[in-house]
């Protein structure tokens, strides 16, 4: 609601106790220290890419985490990265 109060494009959304989920057109990850973490996919889509980068991460020995994420961690991170295909922007809009 904010999101679209706002105008925006895109926006982070949160689960059903307020954690971040994803936002409502990519998946959403976040760097801190060195470390990359990202939702449970509990709450958003598992998509390819998001797996991939997820391997990616792994194979490149950095220290992968899937868990609750609060919005403050997103405001505090080092950095916040999102991802979509076209095959999502694809089933999207047509």
């Amino acid at each position: 609601i904010e999101g679209n109060n706002a105008n925006a494009n895109d926006a982070i959304m949160l689960d059903k106790d307020g954690y971040v989920s994803e936002t409502n057109a990519t998946n959403i990850f976040l760097v801190k220290k060195g470390r990359v973490l990202t939702p449970h996919a509990d709450y958003c889509l598992p998509g390819i890419t998001r797996a991939t980068i997820i391997e990616l991460v792994v194979k490149e020995k950095f220290e992968l985490v899937e868990r609750r994420i609060s919005l403050s961690e997103f405001h505090a991170a080092d950095e916040v990265s999102c991802c979509f295909s076209i095959e999502s922007i694809y089933m999207e809009y047509f």
